[in-house]
């Protein structure tokens, strides 16, 4: 959608309100413009006597009681000020009340939406989008339309009103001086719009600056164990201080446009109101026009200049809030995963790759290529090959995050890409490689995906991931907190925990993608066995790049370079030439060796 759109969505249920808010505004502005008015009925025809040239004053004084009655109780013209300035307050108050409720609503469901289909945009995107610069268009960018709605239309609203009953009035009154005192105008509208278009562009630039500035907070925050373990504090302070510089110089230069936009703007405002001062005492003094209709001249040439001035920031911030809804419209214009729609058949954990090819959209050859082997309900496969081969690829062909290229895959013999992608990742459970715990008790965690799983279902899975003695040492037991990422655990409690997070939903088809490296083979090796006691109809398959992790598998892949160079048991694999072999003599001797020093 474009602005326009995206604007029209975001106002449609705030229609009623918008139109009080805009009936409000003009209220403003013509009792604004009311009191000055007041002051020079009294000044011209009650104290100066002069006629009444006015129906509506003539109607209004015959209502007070007559010229001379009124003359004599000059309360009357304070208490009708009063009255001017209290529906003022109100109408204050009401554009006030609106434009929050308005601009509070809007950015609720901005954010609302955007939060929304951020959580339905395929991997893909994800990938590829920075962290931070996404934070900074659901923070800033959306503060930005925000604000627009928070006063500035009203405000641009009350400006054009203004300035348009200020004009009519002024050029009934005395045609020749409204003509002055309108004539630095076209200037000031021709200034705001310039100014506008220098600062979109500055704008834009400022804000993609902060997002790059998020962006490595962000990545420097969630790094911050890898920055102390490698003594990279200095040179991440540099790389920040290099983003904030750039930051900074984009925001001065926002800002020098601005002060001169006000210092010019200024002088242009206060050399019209000197013309309009020096000019109409002259004409008053010559009789042309009458002091009440002088000091009428100069207030409203305040109450047209500034609101005009004032165009200026209004259109800068508007401006400000189009690049920012430009940038909410990129992730919303992103298409979004089809997650719900296709077939639901029963998953029992048969899984057919045939000749089966993958590759990225940006990719110059595939990264898995003619794929063809088969797993049967129940068994365990390890797939085990060098880092790069296209291991974790397949976990992802899988679970749908990508879907395959060429060749047939088929899950229990319906065709993968035909099997809605909500449906096929419920019947799979993954155990990523690396491990993210919420921010949450460790009970919350381990039934992340099923709320309604109850605490003897949360201990069994514990026990089967071997973290449940672990759990019980810590003084709150399932109730303690894990931090940010899991930060006040280990890496192999973190795992651990992430398996029995997985493992508790229990999935026909259970992935463990690299998962069991984070934790030592005697406890690798329980958890296996634990898995196979749990439930031996479960489709096991485990990728790793350890031997003793897969030599119990009833299958073992090995990939190499996109393609499947062996397939075999333990048995067999280590008995005929290939990578299987090298890795098994390798990690042999190094336990050997590790027994030796011993």
């Amino acid at each position: 959608m474009n602005t326009w759109t995206f604007v029209k969505k975001y106002c449609k249920n705030n229609q009623g309100k918008l139109l009080l808010m805009l009936i409000v505004t003009l209220l403003y502005a013509l009792l604004n413009l009311v009191s000055p008015l007041i002051f020079s009925f009294f000044i011209d025809n009650i104290i100066d006597n002069q006629p009444i040239t006015n129906t509506l004053f003539s109607s209004l004084l015959n209502f007070l009681g007559g010229r001379d009655y009124v003359r004599d109780n000059l309360w009357i013209g304070a208490v009708l000020v009063l009255l001017v300035s209290v529906f003022l307050c109100i109408s204050v108050f009401i554009r006030g009340r609106m434009n929050g409720i308005i601009s509070e609503n809007m950015s609720y469901h901005i954010r609302n939406d955007l939060y929304d289909h951020l959580q339905h945009l395929p991997y893909s995107y994800h990938v590829g989008a920075k962290t931070g610069d996404l934070v900074q268009r659901c923070t800033s960018d959306v503060e930005q339309v925000r604000k627009v709605f928070a006063g500035q239309l009203s405000e641009m609203i009350y400006s054009v009103a203004t300035a348009f009953i200020a004009i009519v009035v002024l050029f009934s009154i005395y045609p020749p001086m409204a003509v002055l005192s309108i004539i630095s105008m076209p200037l000031l509208i021709f200034y705001a719009y310039i100014f506008f278009k220098n600062t979109q562009k500055t704008f834009l630039d400022s804000d993609e600056a902060e997002g790059v500035m998020t962006t490595t907070i962000q990545e420097s925050l969630s790094g911050i164990r890898v920055i102390k373990a490698f003594n990279r504090e200095r040179y991440e302070i540099d790389r920040f201080e290099k983003k904030n510089e750039v930051f900074k110089d984009l925001t001065f230069k926002l800002i020098r446009l601005l002060g001169l936009y006000w210092s010019t703007s200024d002088l242009i405002c206060l050399s019209q109101i000197l013309l309009i001062l020096v000019v109409g005492i002259y004409q008053a003094i010559a009789g042309n026009i009458t002091v009440g209709n002088f000091f009428v001249f100069i207030s409203y040439e305040t109450m047209i200049l500034w609101p005009i001035r004032n165009l200026g920031r209004i259109l800068a911030d508007i401006g400000k809030a189009t690049v920012s809804a430009k940038r909410l419209n990129e992730i919303f214009n992103s298409p979004i995963e089809d997650a719900t729609n296709g077939e639901t058949p029963n998953v029992k954990g048969m899984i057919e790759f045939n000749h089966v090819d993958f590759q990225y959209h940006d990719a110059n050859e595939p990264i898995l290529k003619d794929i063809t082997f088969t797993i049967n309900p129940g068994e365990t496969v390890a797939i085990i090959g060098p880092t790069g081969a296209g291991k974790s690829t397949l976990v992802h062909l899988l679970s749908r995050l990508y879907d395959y290229t060429g060749g047939s895959l088929k899950i229990d013999g319906n065709e993968l890409n035909t099997i809605q992608r909500e449906h096929i990742r419920k019947n799979i459970g993954i155990v990523l490689q690396e491990p993210f715990l919420f921010s949450k008790s460790i009970h919350d965690n381990i039934r992340l995906a099923n709320r309604f799983n109850d605490d003897a279902k949360v201990e069994r899975a514990a026990r089967v991931a071997s973290v449940h003695e672990v759990i019980q040492e810590f003084e709150q037991g399932y109730d303690t907190l894990v931090g940010e990422k899991g930060v006040t655990l280990s890496g192999g409690q973190k795992q651990r925990i992430a398996i029995a997070r997985t493992i508790i939903n229990e999935t026909p088809i259970l992935i463990f993608d690299d998962s069991l490296s984070a934790v030592d083979t005697e406890t690798d090796a329980h958890i296996r066995g634990a898995l196979n006691e749990l439930n031996k109809e479960t489709t096991k398959i485990i990728i790793t790049q350890r031997v003793s992790s897969a030599q119990d598998a009833d299958k073992i892949i090995v990939i190499e370079d996109g393609r499947i160079t062996q397939i075999g048991n333990h048995e067999s694999l280590i008995n005929q030439d290939g990578l299987y072999k090298r890795i098994f003599e390798i990690q042999s001797s190094f336990i050997r060796g590790g027994d030796d020093n011993d």
